[in-house]
């Protein structure tokens, strides 16, 4: 069973999309579009699901494919308006409601800032959250999405902001990534991992790679004709879909983001 990235040029090469079950890590330069490609595919799924007539324009046909339930959006330092008011800036109206579309917002930010310095009111106006609102930030994150993923897509934001919180050993953390890599297996889901590139060191990086079935990466590239700079993704692992890319001989994906369309894949570069 595939469920599709609803970037309909990567989703044609790789038969459709990605396998349920996979824990897939976006890692990206910062704008250069790992974020919108998981705004992109949570809103066109919706719009599969609001308006199944429009599924042949917005998703590649194939016998397998698994349209998810809804989006889990599990974040850890943003508030759910900054999040909606990011999608609104990002999409036009059509794609900015879809994601809306059967949305669950799961906000962290009082787990994860508790012991910091960060005043209370700048996290929550209730002051009555922190005295509900005692467990472990992992411990929480990890009975959420135990409760939660299975038949939905899920977006977490950010993998950046566990790794580098200096309240969380990152030995747990990876731990709790290969745990869930591994229970991922039994859900129809894709569990997206929004990371930063350049953040950790390369030790800690390299372990969090090894650490899911897929890794997706978006950097910016300069050219020697133009001052412009170009965005590109490209497939550095993945479980299942490797052999695809290797067959068309893909190298990258030279991409770019607008308002109608979301994250679009312009044309693909092969080796050699």
């Amino acid at each position: 069973m595939r469920i599709p990235t609803s970037v309909s040029a990567f989703d044609n090469i790789v038969k459709g999309g990605i396998p349920a079950g996979s824990v897939v890590i976006l890692a990206g330069e910062p704008g250069a579009g790992n974020v919108e490609f998981a705004y992109t595919s949570a809103s066109k799924l919706a719009l599969v699901r609001k308006h199944p007539e429009r599924r042949n324009f917005l998703i590649i046909d194939a016998p397998d494919i698994y349209i998810p339930n809804g989006t889990i959006y599990i974040c850890f330092s943003k508030s759910k308006s900054e999040i909606l008011r990011a999608v609104d800036l990002t999409f036009n109206e059509d794609l900015a409601n879809a994601f809306r579309d059967n949305l669950t917002i799961r906000d962290f930010s009082i787990e994860y800032f508790r012991s910091s310095i960060i005043p209370r009111k700048w996290v929550s106006s209730d002051p009555r959250e922190y005295m509900k609102r005692k467990g472990d930030l992992l411990k929480e994150f990890v009975n959420f999405i135990s409760e939660s993923a299975d038949g939905n897509i899920v977006i977490i934001d950010s993998l950046t902001d566990l790794a580098t919180s200096p309240r969380i050993d990152l030995t747990n953390l990876i731990d709790v990534i290969k745990g869930l890599r591994r229970v991922a297996k039994k859900w129809n889901t894709i569990i997206y991992l929004l990371l930063t590139l350049g953040i950790l060191d390369e030790k800690y990086e390299t372990l969090l790679f090894d650490s899911v079935d897929g890794v997706m990466v978006f950097e910016w590239r300069g050219s020697e004709r133009y001052s412009k700079r170009f965005r590109y993704m490209y497939v550095l692992k993945f479980v299942g879909l490797m052999s695809h890319l290797e067959e068309e001989r893909i190298a990258r994906f030279n991409t770019t983001l607008n308002r109608r369309e979301g994250f679009v894949v312009v044309n693909t570069e092969k080796i050699g």
